[in-house]
């Protein structure tokens, strides 16, 4: 995650969504040090009316509704609290070649000795499953201002930038994606199975099964 008592907003960080480039994009205003007045600059002192809350204090992938049991109330309720998502079987393929290629992975030798995207599927559903809506909801609540997908990450980051008054240079802002290159991990069988798994997100933020 990533906060800005300047500007007066928060980073929720969802994984293998562009974060890391999101964040990079927003270091300017990352509040990694107290707040500070010109005086109390000038006169070395940390003046502010939060000086012990920095981004650095908090899991770099914290959900929101652990970041609202830690903030000030009127810090999370008055912040600008915002977050990404991505293409449910999109996530999947990411999720899967991340663990795959990154040798220092804690299970990366797991995953690559199951052998398959297909098992590796499985075992996702069957043991590890977990949800994006997860990061920005606290059941049924919604617990951000605004969430973004990975789809439209250019117009929803000038959106945001926007809200704010701020500029943000995305590495990825400059790039063109093929969002459909993941479907050739799929049969149709596997769409469907992650389309039953994943139903909870596929519905909170709008997607639609994919057609091979």
């Amino acid at each position: 995650m990533l906060i800005s008592h300047t500007k007066k907003f928060i980073f929720i960080h969802n994984y293998k969504v562009a974060g890391t480039s999101i964040r990079t994009g927003l270091r300017n205003y990352n509040s990694k040090s107290p707040i500070k007045s010109s005086l109390g600059t000038k006169l070395g002192m940390l003046i502010g009316k939060y000086p012990k809350i920095f981004s650095s204090q908090f899991d770099g992938h914290i959900r929101a509704k652990d970041l609202k049991a830690k903030l000030p109330a009127e810090v999370f309720e008055s912040y600008f609290k915002f977050g990404f998502v991505r293409n449910p079987w999109d996530w999947q393929v990411s999720l899967y070649e991340f663990m795959l290629k990154d040798k220092d992975h804690y299970q990366h030798e797991f995953i690559k000795n199951l052998g398959s995207f297909e098992k590796y599927l499985a075992w996702r559903i069957e043991k590890e499953l977990r949800f994006q809506k997860d990061f920005f909801y606290d059941g049924d609540q919604l617990l951000v201002d605004y969430v973004g997908k990975l789809e439209t990450l250019n117009e929803d980051m000038e959106a945001i930038a926007t809200k704010l008054n701020i500029k943000i240079e995305v590495p990825h802002l400059k790039k063109s994606r093929d969002n459909k290159k993941f479907l050739h991990y799929y049969t149709p069988e596997t769409v469907a199975l992650v389309a039953d798994a994943f139903k909870k997100d596929i519905e909170a933020f709008g997607y639609t099964v994919p057609e091979i």
